[in-house]
């Protein structure tokens, strides 16, 4: 018999420079950096993450402030590729992609990093991260600084840019991805020294909005599942689908949990709604893709598809208004034009359940919108003829119109019982019953 021999697994360092690869676009390597800031965070105390460009000097820096900081050690495992010891709850998980977005973004950094409660800070310079022989054999050079703060941080600060970015993009991505923690004031993200990043309110209809929590269990372990969803049908708000978070972070977007969505049926972009998930999910490295084919995938979207079905079939029954629907609308909407007074006020027609008589939206400017609800009996009945639709019309603006000068509480009071009494009494006079 001849000798058996052994082979081993080993290791070029040239094979991390296809890791540099793995990004389709500047923005995504961005945010993978914005990741590791975000997970320095510290429970119950506000992470601010400061993000400045220079784009005609090639420079971008990232600094998080009162965070937990890097020591020695904590610099020597970020040069670790593959090590990380983020534990469940952080963002990073596979401790290559903040290195790997290093290569794809530029040729040189340098980490400024602070420990909290230390009066030492440590900085290392990488002047050629396109070398991958130097980290494996020279190494880089730590040099220490004293500092009389006992604040946490960590600075990257990148030279030598091979991308270019524009600011409103980082700004609005930032807005999207990290929305539960800038609303919830965990993290507050500053930009070129301007004020803190806002998130504006999502425009449900309120008759439609719901949070939820649920649960399932997968292999005797339970999950929880959070969140918030409604029919929103301002198009200039964030709608089409479910947002899904986790620890804080956007992972996939335009979600339906297997019921159909707007590519078969357009009115379903009006449903839109935020999962928060605060366990491990099957990602990819870059957090763009989530493993749809993993077991814990199938029992999330199961749970969701039964917790979303209601709302689905309200948004799928949704109707274009009909021309002749729209004729009588259009005519009042003309004679309200002709008055001094009301040109900042028009009607439409939407859907709002079979609850709702009508809504009311102001716009930044005092435009007012007056929204006809095609779901109430009482406009079901009245639109059967086109005299009914034009009456109709008239008798919801006049209502606007008599409850305007009233609180909302006694608004509302008397809007609802208005509208109980219409309904009842428009089948009594209409269907003679």
């Amino acid at each position: 018999m001849l000798d058996a021999k052994i082979i081993r697994e080993s290791f070029d360092p040239k094979l991390l420079s296809a890791l540099f690869k793995n990004f389709s676009n500047q923005y995504i390597a961005l945010f993978e950096l914005i990741d590791n800031a975000v997970d320095d965070r510290q429970q119950d105390e506000k992470l601010i993450v400061s993000i400045d460009y220079d784009q005609e000097e090639e420079k971008l820096s990232i600094k998080n402030f009162n965070g937990n900081g890097m020591s020695i050690d904590d610099l020597q495992k970020f040069f670790t590729w593959g090590h990380s010891e983020k534990n469940s709850g952080r963002i990073g998980r596979y401790g290559q992609g903040g290195k790997a977005a290093l290569g794809y973004l530029a040729k040189s950094f340098t980490i400024k990093s602070h420990l909290k409660k230390s009066n030492l800070g440590c900085c290392v310079r990488i002047k050629d991260w396109e070398n991958r022989e130097v980290g494996f054999t020279d190494g880089f050079e730590i040099s220490m600084y004293q500092s009389q703060r006992d604040d946490g941080d960590v600075t990257f600060e990148i030279y030598n840019l091979k991308k270019e970015f524009k600011i409103d993009t980082i700004r609005e991505r930032i807005r999207k991805i990290y929305r539960p923690l800038i609303m919830q004031k965990k993290v507050e993200f500053i930009i070129d020294n301007e004020p803190p990043i806002k998130c504006l309110s999502i425009n449900y209809d309120r008759d439609t909005y719901k949070k939820f929590k649920t649960e399932f269990t997968l292999k005797g372990i339970k999950y929880a599942l959070t969140g918030e969803f409604g029919i929103v049908d301002d198009p200039s708000s964030e709608r089409g689908g479910f947002r899904i978070f986790q620890y804080g972070r956007s992972v996939a977007e335009k979600e339906y949990f297997g019921h159909i969505d707007p590519s078969t049926r357009w009115n379903v972009e009006r449903l839109y709604g935020e999962l928060y998930i605060d366990f491990d999910l099957p990602l990819s490295m870059n957090k763009t893709e989530i493993d749809k084919d993993s077991d814990l995938w199938h029992s999330i979207a199961h749970t969701m598809h039964k917790e979303i079905k209601d709302i689905m079939k309200e948004a799928i029954d949704y109707k274009t208004p009909t021309k002749k629907e729209s004729k009588a609308v259009e005519l009042i909407n003309r004679k309200i034009n002709k008055s001094k007074e009301k040109k900042d006020t028009k009607i439409e027609l939407t859907n709002y359940g079979p609850r709702l008589l009508f809504k009311i939206e102001e716009s930044k400017k005092g435009e007012k919108t007056i929204k006809i609800n095609r779901d109430h009996k009482a406009y079901k009945l009245w639109s059967a003829t086109e005299l009914g639709k034009k009456y109709y019309t008239i008798m919801i603006y006049a209502l606007t119109e008599a409850t305007k000068d009233m609180s909302k509480k006694e608004s509302a009071k008397f809007i609802a019982e208005f509208s109980e009494h219409l309904g009842e009494e428009s089948a009594k006079l209409i269907l003679n019953k």
